[in-house]
């Protein structure tokens, strides 16, 4: 009997620490934001198991797997659909590229709930107007008190976007 007094708090702590996602807005919203009323078309770009490895190595971006998906929009620009860990859960949002290579605008899906204030406009703004390279999310994007390890991992995922935009995709 005193073993299942134990194990209840156990069950307790592991099971708080993971938190609901909460979902912000569809993609369809999120792409209306990012190129209003713009056409667009799926694509896929499939790393090698080298420029995969090359990836995480020279942009030092954390990566799940070699597949990128995302939209290429009529008239210019291309929109990629990402993931990445936040504290307790996995962010997914969007990044909208330029013809020119720069970062037009993040839009977030779904992130922990208790969490998603963090990526109010004026925060993603930071991240507009940035081009691939290796910059220092740490440094460059500003990082938020009690969100740090998202706001740092969502930076990442907009750099490496960036480097499979410049680096790895094939132009129409």
């Amino acid at each position: 009997m005193h073993h299942r007094l134990l194990l209840v708090p156990a069950m307790a702590a592991v099971a708080s620490q993971f938190a609901p996602a909460e979902d912000l807005q569809t993609v369809e919203e999120a792409q209306q934001r990012l190129y209003p009323g713009a056409k667009l078309t799926p694509f896929e770009v499939k790393l090698t198991p080298e420029q995969f490895a090359q990836l995480k190595f020279e942009y030092k971006v954390p990566a799940f797997r070699p597949l990128f998906r995302g939209w290429r929009v009529e008239g210019g620009g291309t929109i990629f659909m990402d993931q990445v860990y936040g504290l307790n859960d996995i962010v997914t949002y969007l990044v909208a590229i330029d013809d020119d290579g720069k970062c037009r605008g993040v839009e977030v899906l779904t992130c922990a709930d208790g969490y998603c204030e963090l990526y109010t406009p004026q925060w993603r703004g930071t991240l507009v107007g940035l081009t691939h390279g290796r910059w220092d999310p740490t440094r460059t994007v500003p990082m938020v008190s009690g969100s740090t390890q998202s706001a740092t991992h969502v930076a990442e995922g907009v750099k490496k976007m960036l480097a499979v935009h410049a680096r790895y995709m094939p132009r129409p």
